[in-house]
């Protein structure tokens, strides 16, 4: 079985491929931290029976990303990994091409499940009562942001530019500006001074 990992952060990468090969030994796995590398795999092969898709992967747009997934790797099962999301957006997402999903939270047993359902080529989806919860417990729109995003506007509050940011974080300039405008529209601003503003008041309800 082939599978491809498209999600930017080594750990998480990491963590899914250890439950993947605790079930199976026989698995070739490919990891692509950005979907300009994702796609360089797709055109070598495309016969990929799984493909791990991180919603929030810092190159491109989740529906432009699903609608080249689906013309580049037609018969792979896509499945959505990512953190907790509005679920609307999960629901946009399952009419697009993506026939499961595994919340990046979810935990060991929920994990170890959804891995073992994947790997029999069936569909994973979490219980509604579950998404809703989920939804219930962090419904304000910072909890939709991933830990890389709130690492930026944590870096963002202090002043510093987009260069800056790229240089400490180890990325480029234009993922920190894919980044900012995934992290305006979640949080429903449209500048810096908005974003920094909803931050530091964010900071202090927390402290407080």
């Amino acid at each position: 079985m082939k599978i491809l990992i498209i999600d930017s952060q080594f750990f998480v990468r990491a963590g899914l491929i250890q439950v993947l090969t605790s079930f199976s030994d026989e698995l070739a796995i490919y990891e692509a931290p950005t979907f300009d590398i994702a796609q360089e795999y797709l055109n070598h092969q495309s016969d990929y029976n799984l493909i791990f898709l991180d919603m929030d992967i810092p190159d491109a747009e989740i529906r432009p990303t699903l609608q080249t997934l689906k013309k580049m790797a037609p018969a792979s099962h896509i499945v959505l990994f990512s953190w907790p999301r509005p679920l609307s957006e999960i629901r946009q997402a399952l009419s697009n091409g993506v026939r499961s999903y595994l919340p990046k939270d979810a935990s060991g047993e929920e994990a170890k499940q959804a891995v073992r359902i994947l790997l029999q080529n069936d569909r994973y989806l979490p219980e509604e009562s579950r998404l809703n919860d989920n939804l219930s417990r962090q419904g304000s729109a910072e909890h939709f942001l991933s830990p890389r995003q709130l690492e930026i506007m944590q870096l963002l509050a202090q002043g510093l530019s987009n260069k800056e940011i790229a240089t400490i974080l180890g990325i480029t300039e234009g993922t920190i500006r894919v980044h900012l405008s995934a992290i305006f529209k979640a949080i429903k601003v449209s500048n810096r001074t908005e974003a920094t503003l909803w931050y530091l008041l964010r900071q202090k309800r927390l402290v407080n």
